[in-house]
């Protein structure tokens, strides 16, 4: 993947090119960032510039024998790492060579991925998927043969939030003190997630999330009109993968923003019927329709909390949004939001492990409806 792919991020991308040019390169760095932020289309990104034989001044070539390896994921000197489930009972030595031909599938489709459907490709039962022990005598194993290109040898470890104690300490010296010429490229979205022990070890790369401005010229480049480029872009809330994911809705603001706002007026009310009927509707979603709904929610509540307290210089809202928030934002105040919130998001990981959403719903309504009223009163 070449830097030119990455959407946005272009202070990062001179950032790294720079360090590299200047010989600056810890051995292990981590490229923190929130879903559809682009940190795993970074580091691989950055891995092909520094393994790239024709580089430019500010991208690899995309065209050599080494770039083509890298970008369909067969390049032998760089090596995956991501959380697995066990195949079978009898096959707890399981590693991420045993799931290489689906991951780099599901890669190929989008270095945007998220955890969830990285696991949804692989199972139907949501099982709790791993970095085991074994895997970690795996990266040993390959990393401490000599390289096979000749050059630098990389090891991405995706979703480093996996890596439970029995596996990090095992890693932890080669992570220190790795061979000559290898570079560790940990991905993750959740720092408190982290052992301290990794955290210690590795230069720390804040990726923020994407400009509106970056996703709407992805969108452009990718046939959007301007108008619905500029409209998801505001949805996507500088998500990427959730950007690609409403290009093909017929409307985001109808999708989000009126659902939102009729599913407030019905907690509001306790509207029993209404809400039944809602919680049917939604059920009928896919549930990665029905998570980045309550993530639109989750927002919501607080870009209405910010205009309660801060005034309209501060919110990210359109024109349906702000008309709806101007009546609304009173009843989000200090006292009621860091419960919404609380209610919201764990409703968003119900859904996550395939949870009845119908119940789900409805009981997260019903939640709202007496924190709102309740609050609002006091």
């Amino acid at each position: 993947m070449q830097f030119a792919q990455v959407i946005g991020q272009s202070t990062l991308k001179e950032r790294l090119i720079g360090a590299y040019r200047e010989g600056r390169i810890a051995h292990a760095l981590l490229f923190l960032g929130p879903d559809g932020s682009g940190n795993l289309a970074l580091a691989l990104a950055f891995a092909q510039y520094i393994a790239c034989p024709n580089k430019t001044e500010t991208d690899s070539c995309g065209v050599c024998p080494t770039c083509k390896k890298i970008d369909t994921h067969q390049f032998a000197d760089l090596h995956y790492t991501f959380p697995f489930f066990n195949k079978s009972e009898g096959s707890e030595k399981t590693t991420c060579n045993d799931w290489l031909a689906p991951w780099r599938s599901h890669l190929k489709s989008s270095p945007y991925t998220t955890v969830d459907e990285w696991r949804n490709m692989i199972t139907e039962d949501n099982k709790q998927l791993i970095m085991s022990v074994y895997e970690a005598a795996n990266i040993i194993n390959h990393l401490t043969l000599k390289s096979y290109e000749g050059g630098y040898k990389f090891q991405v470890i995706w979703m480093a939030e996996y890596l439970k104690t029995d596996t990090a300490n095992k890693l932890l010296k080669i992570v220190e003190e790795p061979p000559e010429r290898t570079l560790f490229l940990f991905v993750a979205g959740s720092l408190e997630n982290i052992l301290q022990t990794i955290l210690s070890r590795v230069q720390t790369i804040y990726v923020p999330k994407i400009e509106d401005a970056d996703i709407s010229q992805g969108l452009l480049n990718l046939g959007a009109t301007p108008e619905k480029a500029a409209e998801i872009a505001h949805f996507a809330h500088g998500d990427w993968n959730k950007a690609l994911q409403l290009l093909h809705s017929q409307n985001p603001d109808e999708t989000y923003a009126n659902q939102f706002q009729l599913w407030m007026r019905m907690c509001y009310k306790k509207d029993v019927p209404g809400i039944i009927r809602w919680s049917d509707e939604m059920h009928k979603l896919n549930r990665e329709d029905q998570k980045h709904f309550l993530s639109y929610a989750l927002d919501q509540i607080r870009q209405n909390l910010v205009l309660n307290y801060a005034g309209k210089d501060f919110v990210r809202l359109n024109q349906s949004e702000q008309s709806f928030s101007d009546k609304f934002a009173p009843f989000i105040n200090d006292l009621n939001a860091e419960e919404l919130m609380e209610e919201i998001t764990e409703a968003y990981h119900d859904v996550s492990r395939n949870a009845y959403t119908k119940l789900v719903l409805s009981d997260l309504s019903f939640k709202l409806h007496y924190l709102l009223t309740r609050k609002a009163e006091a």
